[in-house]
């Protein structure tokens, strides 16, 4: 019974896996910036760039784009986890920076 229980779980987790892989299947076409909830710029992924977010209460994240992925390479917040949280390029994928109210997040086309 405990042989069936796992594979079962393995089963719904496998399924649940694939659902979302598809369901995220947008190709990526812009990262939507926003601060406090406002979105403030729409960044084409096609084209690398590097633009400074101006954040809650004067904090900064410095946002670049290269080779269609997105990432942090700097930011004033004193922990950095949003420097951490690496690159992103599929749609739905996101950067969080709380102290400085900031999100990045990948939209696709139908978005």
């Amino acid at each position: 019974r405990d042989l069936i229980l796992a594979l079962a779980i393995v089963i719904v987790a496998s399924g649940l896996y694939i659902g979302n892989r598809i369901m995220n299947r947008k190709p990526a076409v812009i990262v939507e910036v926003s601060v406090d909830g406002v979105v403030v710029e729409e960044l084409d992924l096609s084209k690398d760039t590097e633009f400074v977010v101006k954040g809650y209460q004067g904090g900064t994240n410095t946002l670049v784009i290269e080779d269609g992925q997105v990432y942090i390479t700097d930011a004033t917040c004193p922990d950095k986890v949003c420097i951490h949280q690496g690159k992103i390029n599929r749609s739905g994928e996101m950067i969080v920076c709380l102290p400085n109210l900031m999100i990045a997040k990948i939209v696709g086309e139908e978005e």
